[in-house]
């Protein structure tokens, strides 16, 4: 009865148009209220125990360095550089767009952060330079996402906390798969662009331009070198790299001078908002996880997919399918802390990695930042350009049809994630 109440509580509330942390903990306690299963004061203990981490103190941290670098003029200065090298060729802006969500994903490691960071300067700007308003939202709606496969990423974070995987060896997974993500985003917005004649105006910059841009945004290119190089040259934790990252960020916002005082207030209101969101996301998907876990669900479900008279293949398939369903209905890091306790020890028994399946539950959560109906991606790149979210939704198909054939690929040929992690793990 307790699964039954879990499960129908969840899905009404949902359908209820409900946020799906707040449906996560009503089902929980009507759960726990109905079937006394635990005392309900143990609901309240598995949240607080979900949320008081030290490891979790990275997530507000990168937040807020997100936040200072988007509001101290570091991201135009990305895009600057970027613009002064590709910004000349077919599709230019669209492979300024997607070099500049790669770098910034390796500053914040927030995927909605990096679409309004990016996609707040680049859509008005390659809306001007002629590229469809629906191709230029669908670009960075797609690309944002990048930023949660890229280290430091936060729900790589999350999902290293939940499964007791090295957040190391996640990071450094995540490094090949993400810039092959961007290299066919790339080749799809440069066939998109070279068949309606996009970016084919622009003129090309001098050499001398290029080394006063990169000279320009010297300081911000050399912190993904300074926060990832001190995680892997174990000079700090990933914890402690985030501090680093706002301390770094902070400083070149001073530096720029580009960050007024007054500003100062909204950017920790935002920093609060994105953070509570997440954090509460946790708690209550912590709480859900748990009492599945009392009600033996994983085990249930672990014996059955194992015990399943097929290949390895095929229920690897029918896992990297459902990923692709939930990440279209649910948060990603409610998908994480829910679904990785039972899909984890399914593919671990059959000879599969926990890094590589990390970076394939990822890599369909980004998808699923892409997908309507809950797309957090869509919402932003919608709001920015002024199209309707189906619109965007459209515009952003083949680039989404490209993602799920490299999920596939990246799922079946684990060398891809875990060449970094053996070579220097």
């Amino acid at each position: 009865m307790g699964i039954t109440v879990l499960f129908l509580s969840f899905v009404v509330l949902l359908l209820l148009g409900m946020p799906v942390a707040f449906a996560l903990g009503i089902s929980s306690a009507l759960s726990v209220i109905m079937t006394g299963v635990v005392p309900v004061s143990y609901l309240t203990q598995t949240m607080f125990g979900a949320v008081d981490s030290y490891s979790l103190l990275a997530v507000p941290l990168f937040v807020l360095s997100g936040v200072i670098m988007e509001y101290g003029g570091l991201s135009k200065r990305l895009i600057d550089a970027a613009k002064a090298f590709v910004g000349h060729i077919t599709g230019g802006l669209a492979a300024v767009t997607l070099l500049g969500t790669a770098v910034f994903a390796m500053l914040s490691g927030s995927g909605p952060a990096t679409v309004a960071a990016i996609g707040g300067i680049m859509i008005p700007a390659m809306v001007r330079e002629g590229y469809g308003r629906g191709f230029s939202a669908g670009v960075v709606a797609t690309a944002g996402g990048v930023g949660i496969v890229i280290p430091p990423s936060i729900p790589l974070i999350i999902y290293g906390i939940t499964t007791n995987t090295s957040i190391g060896d996640l990071f450094l997974a995540g490094l090949i798969p993400g810039f092959a993500i961007v290299f066919m985003l790339y080749l799809v917005s440069r066939h998109i662009s070279k068949k309606n004649g996009y970016g084919a105006d622009i003129s090309k910059a001098s050499w001398n331009e290029r080394w006063v841009s990169v000279w320009r945004a010297k300081w911000t290119l050399l912190m993904p070198i300074v926060v990832l190089g001190g995680i892997y040259g174990g000079v700090f934790t990933p914890t402690e790299a985030s501090g680093i990252a706002v301390a770094y960020s902070l400083v070149l916002a001073i530096f720029y001078r580009e960050t007024k005082l007054t500003q100062i207030p909204m950017m920790l209101k935002t920093t609060y908002l994105i953070s509570g969101m997440i954090l509460i996301i946790i708690a209550t998907a912590s709480t859900y996880a748990r009492i599945l876990t009392l009600e033996r669900i994983p085990t249930l479900i672990a014996s059955f997919l194992s015990g399943l008279p097929v290949p390895f293949w095929v229920i690897l398939a029918v896992i990297v399918l459902l990923l692709l369903f939930i990440g279209m209905f649910m948060e990603t890091i409610a998908g994480i802390i829910l679904l990785a306790p039972i899909l984890v020890p399914v593919v671990t028994t059959m000879g599969m990695d926990p890094v590589h399946f990390g970076i394939v539950m990822i890599l369909a959560s980004m998808i699923g930042f892409a997908t309507p109906p809950v797309g957090d991606n869509l919402n932003v790149a919608s709001a920015i350009s002024g199209l309707s979210i189906e619109r965007v939704s459209i515009a952003a198909l083949p680039f989404v049809a490209v993602l799920i054939i490299l999920l596939f690929i990246i799922a079946y040929v684990p060398q891809i994630t875990m060449l970094l992690p053996n070579w220097l793990g």
